[in-house]
């Protein structure tokens, strides 16, 4: 093609004339707003788009690659970073779907920063080092922009545009909406109707050959294997685009956690590309998981656990996790309703917390759980492999498939885990992926409250007699001959019942707990020791009964002290990380070394009326 710069990037020569502020009003009322950027932040787009009438965007990359599947790499990051752009915004929707707000990526690098805008008759054009974003548009950072107002100033630029967005595929809004699949690449959408010809550089500086980048392109190596030369460029036909698809239909159980959906009015659960479906007690290997699971448990009864109270509550603890992991692929679908019905969202928690000693069986555990959901063994995700933004793209990516953490850090834990776990709940939104994560902690460790109101706590103690390794070695051998016998079979003889007592039933856990306790009582001929129904008020009483303690703990080595009408606690450092650990109808506020406390909040603990000089003793 014979473009603007077919020999190298031209200069426009300019005359300064004056210098004047800029500011986004400049954009906002603005019939129309063509813009090219390779980067877009901090929800510029979402706060803008509403307020012009036509808005579209093409969004380039500053990164040459020197091969197909490098391309198609860097597309899935920018079409990443626009996905982040839109979400959450009912207007910025709505606009999408009206073509109102057109987003677009580019075939080629495009480094390029222009905006062309028609705004009341008059028509300008803006160019220079600013992306679409806040910082860069609003002075967060050095940037230089020119103004243009003359006609064939704009009109040259408006050129430049074309040119650019004609090697741009339109991003259709749906695939805006969920987790993009390597295939829903809008060149590769192209392609998939007729072959579409891109040019790709032969040779490129190693500095550009971004770690990321790399690893991304792995998954388009079958496109660059199907793809071939073209004069101007590198032909991809229709057919590498199946060759993508069937590519990723094999891997997908070697290459991350499965695809799981439970689907009621077909009557069954889709999993691993096939829909399964719902059993009975009576079906094919249905009671023999069941036993082979109740094995699993009832070996912290057997004796070869250290401390027998620890190994009994941690078998208890174990069965709610059990009932939470079996539920957590409804547990979107709960949140909405309790938006929609006016009940706490944090009584329907996405993640699980499964923390304490090393060696209480906990990795086994959640790979047994996972396991008897689709019948194939799922590797927990590396607790290394854990960030923000790994973290947000499995909340989206559709399935229901409990994803597990294994061997997380407490550190990075609330670095990484507790920003997203507080944003999750405020908005009804669609199927959010729920997630268990584990890791050893110390007897010291408590989360702090923020995670407690949040997510599912189980607390893993009991540990096996290392002394006797001939029994403990038996122990995990046991263990996984019986993981081997989980095929899925019983946790589809579970679903039935439990959507059938969620109909009635808020308390998730009362109702899945019940309901597996009656199935294993059938099974079993009495249901174990440690499997009974538990609410989420038992659990709420039991919290209360901690924290009372602990706050009789500290009051037994700190002074109370009133100060203008609040009680006062002094505990040194430590004051505001036990701020945290405990609930906020206790805690007013920490102040340096001191715990601002609440008086009610002591009254509901029972311990107002006992300290001799509480103001309040009627």
């Amino acid at each position: 093609m014979e473009g603007l710069f077919p020999t190298g990037p031209k200069a426009f020569r300019v005359r300064f004339l004056a210098e004047e502020p800029f500011s986004l009003e400049a954009l906002e009322g603005a019939d129309r707003v063509l813009a090219l950027t390779y980067s877009a932040s901090e929800g510029l787009i979402r706060e803008l788009a509403p307020k012009v009438g036509e808005m579209e965007v093409v969004f380039g990359h500053p990164t040459p690659v020197g091969k197909l599947d490098q391309l198609l790499a860097l597309q899935a990051l920018v079409l990443e970073e626009v996905q982040g752009e839109v979400r959450g915004s009912e207007a910025v929707l709505e606009a999408l779907r009206a073509g109102r707000l057109r987003l677009l990526l580019s075939r080629r690098a495009s480094h390029a920063k222009l905006y062309l805008v028609e705004k009341g008759g008059r028509r300008f054009a803006l160019a220079g080092s600013a992306n679409l974003s806040r910082r860069a548009l609003e002075g967060g950072q050095a940037e230089v922009l020119f103004l243009v107002e003359d006609e064939e100033g704009v009109e040259r630029l408006l050129a430049l545009y074309r040119e650019v967005r004609g090697e741009a595929d339109l991003v259709r809004p749906e695939v805006l909406l969920r987790q993009a699949a390597p295939e829903d690449l809008p060149l590769l959408q192209a392609a998939e109707k007729r072959p579409v010809v891109v040019q790709v550089p032969k040779e490129v500086p190693v500095v550009y050959r971004a770690e990321v980048v790399l690893r991304r392109a792995k998954a388009y190596e079958p496109v660059a294997k199907e793809a071939k030369a073209r004069p101007g460029g590198v032909e991809i036909p229709p057919k590498a685009v199946k060759a993508l698809r069937l590519g990723r239909a094999r891997s997908e159980e070697e290459e991350g956690p499965p695809f799981l959906e439970v689907r009621e009015e077909e009557g069954g659960v889709f999993a691993l590309g096939e829909l399964r479906p719902f059993l009975s007690l009576e079906d094919p290997g249905v009671r023999e998981e069941a036993f082979a699971m109740a094995r699993f448990l009832n070996r912290y009864l057997s004796g070869h656990f250290l401390h027998e109270e620890e190994a009994r509550e941690q078998a208890e603890a174990y069965f709610r996790l059990w009932a939470w992991y079996w539920t957590a692929p409804l547990m979107s679908r709960l949140l909405r309703r309790a938006h929609l019905e006016g009940l706490s969202p944090h009584n329907y928690p996405l993640y699980a917390l499964v923390f304490g000693k090393s060696g209480a069986g906990k990795t086994t555990f959640l790979r047994l759980l996972s396991r008897s959901l689709v019948g194939a063994p799922v590797d927990p995700i590396p607790g290394t492999e854990l960030g923000k933004r790994a973290l947000l793209a499995l909340h989206e990516s559709g399935s229901e498939f409990p994803v597990v953490f294994d061997d997380v850090t407490p550190r990075d834990f609330s670095e990484k885990v507790e920003p997203v776990v507080k944003s999750l709940y405020e908005t009804p939104r669609g199927t959010l992926t729920p997630v268990a994560f584990s890791f050893n902690a110390s007897q010291a460790y408590v989360p702090p409250e923020e995670i407690r109101r949040r997510a599912f706590l189980v607390h893993a103690q009991a540990v096996l007699d290392e002394t006797r390794p001939e029994a403990a070695n038996r122990v995990r051998a046991e263990a996984e001959r019986d993981l081997l016998l989980v095929r899925g079979a019983f946790f589809r003889a579970f679903l039935p019942g439990l959507l059938e007592a969620l109909r009635e039933e808020e308390d998730w856990l009362l109702a899945s707990t019940r309901v597996l306790t009656g199935l294993l009582g059938e099974v079993l001929g009495a249901p174990p020791p440690w499997a009974r129904p538990v609410s989420l008020a038992d659990l709420s009483q039991g919290r209360l009964a901690e924290v009372k303690e602990k706050m009789r703990a500290l009051l037994k080595v700190h002074r109370l002290e009133w100060k203008a009408g609040k009680p006062h606690l002094r505990l040194g450092p430590d004051a505001r990380r036990i701020g945290r650990e405990l609930p906020g109808w206790l805690v007013e506020e920490v102040q340096g070394d001191v715990l601002v406390l609440k008086a009610k909040g002591l009254e509901k603990l029972g311990l107002g009326g006992r300290i001799p000089w509480w103001p309040f003793r009627s």
